[in-house]
Order: C-alpha cells, then sequence, then structure tokens
C-alpha cells in the first residue's frame, strides 16, 4: 500500500470507523440517500480525488444550466476549490476537488471532507433552482414542496457512476 493510501485510509477510519478503501484506492461515503462522496487515491499518486453527483442537465435551458455550472466553476469561489465537472456515463455533473496527502493530516482530511459536502449542498441548492433548470416560476411544485429538498430524481444513477469510475 502506498503512503498516500495509508494515510487517507487510517484518516477514514478515524472519520468513519470501518470505512476504507478497496484493493483500487476507492471509497464510498454515504450522508444520506442522495450524498455519497466517492474518494480515490490513484496508485502511486500523492493526490486524494473527491467527488460526487450533483444534478443532471434539464430537458429544456440546457445551455442556462451550464452556464450557471460554468460560473461556480469561475475562481472556484463560490465552491471553496471545488469545481464541477460532466460525467458523461451517468449524464451528470459531478463536483470535484483534489486533496494533496503529504501536505494534509487528519485534521486537514476532515476538514477537506466537511467543506466538500458543504460545497456539493450550496452547488445543489444553485443549480436546481426553478430559474437554472428552465423552468422560471413554478409556483408550488418545486423539489422541495413535493419533499425532495435536493432534488434528488435525478441522483438515482450511484451505482452506475461507481461502476463507471471503476471502469
Amino acid at each position: 500500500m502506498t503512503p498516500s493510501r495509508a494515510s487517507i485510509n487510517h484518516w477514514l477510519a478515524q472519520r468513519i470507523p470501518g470505512a476504507q478503501l478497496d484493493e483500487a484506492g476507492v471509497a464510498a461515503i454515504r450522508r444520506d440517500d442522495d450524498s455519497v462522496v466517492v474518494i480515490e487515491v490513484p496508485a502511486n499518486s500523492e493526490l486524494c480525488h473527491l467527488c460526487a453527483l450533483v444534478a443532471p442537465l434539464p430537458e429544456v435551458a440546457r445551455e442556462a444550466a451550464l452556464l450557471a455550472a460554468l460560473e461556480l466553476n469561475r475562481f472556484g469561489r463560490p465552491l471553496g476549490g471545488c469545481w464541477l465537472a460532466w460525467e458523461d456515463d451517468v449524464q451528470m455533473l459531478t463536483l470535484c476537488h483534489n486533496l494533496h496527502v503529504p501536505g494534509a493530516d487528519a485534521i486537514a482530511f476532515g476538514n477537506t471532507l466537511d467543506n466538500f459536502l458543504i460545497a456539493l449542498d450550496h452547488a445543489r441548492a444553485l443549480l436546481l433552482t426553478p430559474a437554472t433548470m428552465g423552468g422560471g416560476d413554478t409556483g408550488s411544485d418545486t423539489d422541495a414542496e413535493r419533499g425532495d429538498p435536493s432534488g434528488a430524481a435525478g441522483y438515482r444513477n450511484q451505482e452506475a457512476f461507481f461502476s463507471a469510475l471503476r471502469g
């Protein structure tokens, strides 16, 4: 096991008892039904990649949604150093972040994970608005009012996402 993988395994187990990277250097941690963070440390790498599904592009106003995603990527400010990318295999935007493992410790890893989850919530809140998703004024028919505050209808592709990562 590489030093970076060993460090991430140690910090991950401190944070979530029993959690660890698999042989491919990948772990998935679930915050709730709609928030799964994939943690990956490639072989012979000093980087730990974090990624999570954010949202599908809407059927209408796709350009507006892409522009909103690009605005969130601008200078990394709204997303705290994270960025949005397109995952073609599941047709969804993903949130990504890299942690340089040798420059980190358990506290930095925990803070990075916490900040990543905050950025994920922020990205979803901004991207899953009626205006961004092409709906304009939708009255009372929002995801939150239907009992789905995260817009989770688009997040059910988690298993396909994990399969695509493992190649």
